[in-house]
């Protein structure tokens, strides 16, 4: 059976792999790179991988799939006690930094067998969570979205998500190596704090293909609109978080391509896809070819493929995934909120925060929004506005007449910007609400409707 990187050398060998500013690696050049790397690492049973987004981080993770070492990804978001966390709860014997490859002392962890990525999630808790993927569930991943896309749209991905994250490393790097593409790498503070460069960046490298969390998309259509379209561009991902379909339509008015999808880091990050043969705004797309699942009491479960288990726990037969979705009569799947968020009234009303939020969300004035009322007899919400001079109270007003009388927003609390850095979002852009609701319980209510 052929290995993923197996599939990856196979290309033309003066076509470009890798590419970043003034480096080239060709798919020629691939074997003996990977190769030296794995004469370096394969003494160790686990190591991290703590790089910027660079060609030098794909090189040394090919090398481990090759060497069949454990590779643990450090996003660059997570605290360092979320890092020391990981680094002792995996039992990684090495780690991977610009310096080098550095022996760690930690003591040895049975991670189970066939582990060849440990994928740490930010969760709610603000512990990260270990997930131990095999290299047939990666694999089964990257060439199904190969599949469902074709490998035609295999040209210029630019990577804009740090490769910590698995939906970039697998939908992205993976992805594209195998369709014969090329992966384009800019260090992560070249697009500025605020990502007030990536307009740019996108367009001098002629990316025909990104992946995105919403916020970020919101900020890529606010340059588009100030700067211009990007005509180079033939598909946008967005997953992550909810997505409004007035942010999608919003996006499509604008001449980006954008597609929802949906995944898990337990089914080694993507699940579900929009295509450009196959799309429907509101919901995220298709089941993946090699994706079994189920609608059981209202929640999406999946066969497990390939999961291996959490660190330290058994692997499940089915992964429970906590997301409330259906499946029209075309199989297109949509989210409706998450099972342990769910709001219940005072007046005994259950609701999904989430399809309040995406109503919220879908209004120009607002950027961020996270709805709480459990126990309530109404709803509230800590919003962030667009702007300084944004009427929030417009946006909720508007919002409102799109949602029945119970899951109307009844007062709001602005806030400063949700981000990962404060713990206010995961990694990814999921709100941490309990995080959220602890930091500004005490202001809010400052607006009444």
């Amino acid at each position: 059976m052929n290995t993923l990187f197996d599939l990856i050398k196979e290309h033309e060998p003066s076509k470009i792999a890798l590419a970043e500013e003034g480096y080239r690696v060709y798919y020629g050049d691939l074997p003996g790179l990977v190769q030296s790397r794995v004469e370096r690492v394969k003494q160790y049973r686990c190591v991290a991988l703590a790089m910027n987004n660079e060609i030098e981080w794909v090189l040394w993770d090919l090398a481990t799939l090759v060497a069949n070492v454990t590779l643990v990804p450090l996003p660059p978001f997570f605290t360092k006690e979320q890092r020391d966390h990981v680094l002792k709860s995996s039992g990684c014997d090495g780690i991977i930094t610009s310096d080098g490859l550095i022996p760690l002392p930690n003591l040895p962890v049975s991670l189970p067998e066939g582990t060849v990525k440990v994928t740490y999630t930010s969760g709610t808790t603000g512990t990260p969570k270990g997930v131990c993927l095999s290299a047939q569930a990666i694999k089964a991943v990257a060439q199904s979205i190969v599949s469902v896309l074709g490998k035609d749209m295999a040209g210029l991905h630019a990577c804009v998500l740090p490769l910590g994250v698995l939906l970039e490393n697998v939908a992205g790097v993976y992805t594209t190596l195998i369709a014969g593409g090329t992966v384009i790498f800019n260090r992560l503070e070249t697009f500025g704090k605020n990502y007030e460069n990536l307009h740019e960046i996108i367009k001098i490298a002629g990316a025909t293909s990104v992946i995105l969390v919403p916020e970020i998309l919101r900020i890529l259509m606010s340059q588009v609109i100030e700067k211009g379209p990007l005509p180079s561009l033939a598909y946008v991902a967005v997953g992550g978080s909810k997505v409004s379909s007035s942010l999608l339509n919003q996006a499509r008015a604008l001449s980006l391509p954008v597609y929802e999808g949906y995944g898990l880091s337990e089914c080694a990050s993507v699940v579900s896809l929009n295509t450009p043969e196959h799309n429907k705004i509101d919901t995220v797309g298709r089941l993946l070819p090699h994706i079994q699942a189920t609608i059981e009491n209202g929640e999406i479960i999946i066969k497990n493929t390939g999961f291996l288990g959490y660190v330290g726990e058994l692997a499940p037969d089915h992964i429970y995934t906590g997301d409330l979705g259906v499946v029209d009569s075309e199989g297109f799947l949509s989210i409706t909120g998450r099972k342990k968020n769910i709001l219940i009234t005072s007046y005994g009303r259950n609701i999904a925060p989430e399809w309040v939020e995406s109503e919220l969300l879908s209004q120009p004035e607002i950027a961020q929004a996270v709805v709480f009322g459990d126990g309530e007899s109404s709803l509230s919400a800590f919003i962030v506005p667009s702007s300084k001079k944004a009427s929030t109270s417009d946006g909720v007003a508007r919002a409102n007449s799109r949602l029945p009388e119970y899951a109307q927003v009844k007062n709001f609390t602005l806030v400063p910007p949700f981000s990962p850095n404060d713990g206010t979002l995961t990694g990814t852009g999921r709100p941490r609400r309990s995080r959220i609701f602890q930091l500004y319980k005490k202001d809010k209510t400052d607006v009444v409707l």
